[in-house]
């Protein structure tokens, strides 16, 4: 997995983005791909914070079942608290490499951005696989991490930076592989679209304002960045949005593929 470990001020920081106004765009968008009807089986590989779950949760109703899955223990807790009201939500600890699900248990699988985070891919991707029902949806939204674009008037240090940042993903262009790996392990790849992000105003409401306070902790001492520069980097925003300069944008791309039934 990433060096990028959601807990304590991350994990509080991946909430709060999650609630911005670029991340509920996203939601509708993985939402709307998935097609949730009641009663249907649902797992999400790498939970968060739950904002997804308590989503879905309503798409399912009473006679469908989620199964939220993630490895951080504090995120897991805030997902079963956000998802309290709903008694067929379950949060467990769980590893994509090794699903703790039988072969067939669902209808539909989910992961935003989590995926470019697992070192065996190929192996979560069959195991993706096993624990679908023949005909069932998988949707994947990932970020093509090279994608990004971010003003500063500092080209140089902003080079370095985004240059360790993508140090943070094991896979961190993935949606450029995705399509031949869904193959490779036996899915049969529908579409890929873009979900971009577009921010020219820097504050509290963008994607690009808590990733920034990602990234800083998480480059500071690698790479020839230094804490100095990763401090001037995060403060250099402010100086734009007072100037009107302010421009971020990247291309997370969502995936969705389908196990075929086998012919007969």
């Amino acid at each position: 997995m990433s060096t990028l470990a959601f807990a304590d001020d991350m994990a509080r920081l991946q909430r709060a983005l999650a609630q911005c106004h670029d991340m509920v765009i996203r939601r509708g968008a993985v939402l709307e791909a998935l097609q949730l009807h009641s009663g249907e089986r649902v797992l999400e590989i790498g939970c968060g914070g739950g904002f997804y779950a308590h989503e879905a949760a309503q798409c399912v109703g009473p006679t469908g079942r989620v199964c939220a899955l993630d490895l951080s223990a504090e995120q897991l807790a805030a997902a079963q608290a956000r998802c309290a009201e709903f008694q067929w939500v379950e949060c467990r600890v769980g590893d994509a490499v090794k699903l703790p699900y039988g072969a067939g248990e669902f209808t539909a699988l989910y992961g935003v951005q989590v995926l470019e985070y697992v070192v065996k891919l190929d192996e979560a991707l069959r195991e993706m696989h096993r624990v679908l029902r023949p005909g069932g949806r998988v949707v994947i939204l990932a970020t093509n991490w090279s994608s990004v674009v971010w003003h500063s008037e500092q080209p140089a240090r902003m080079e370095r930076i985004l240059s360790a940042w993508r140090a943070h993903a094991s896979h961190p262009d993935l949606p450029a592989t995705l399509l031949a790996r869904l193959r490779q392990s036996g899915m049969t790849p529908v579409r890929q679209i873009p979900v971009p992000v577009l921010n020219t105003s820097y504050g509290a409401n963008s994607f690009s304002y808590y990733l920034a306070r990602m990234i800083r902790p998480f480059v500071a001492g690698r790479q020839a960045v230094t804490q100095e520069d990763a401090d001037a980097w995060l403060s250099e925003f402010e100086e734009l949005e007072q100037k009107g300069a302010y421009f971020f944008s990247s291309t997370p791309i969502m995936t969705e593929a389908i196990k075929v039934a086998p012919h007969n």
